[in-house]
């Protein structure tokens, strides 16, 4: 898994939101649906990121300073 696959996933969670929100104010149908399938895709997203942040080589060296 490189980098731009979870922010991929990350930049899609935030445009899922963008139209759910969208069809929230509308009242239409699916609109819940739309807003759960963001939230899984913004979450395993920043979990990706996170996860290749931390076993990055050099993230040690940048944690002690």
């Amino acid at each position: 898994m490189k980098l731009k696959h979870a922010l991929i996933l990350l930049v899609l969670g935030y445009c899922v939101n963008f139209v759910g929100a969208l069809l929230k104010i509308l009242h239409r149908e699916n609109a819940d649906t739309l807003f759960i399938t963001a939230t899984f895709l913004e979450i395993l997203g920043m979990l990706l990121l996170l996860y290749k942040i931390l076993t990055h080589p050099k993230v040690k060296e940048f944690l002690d300073w």
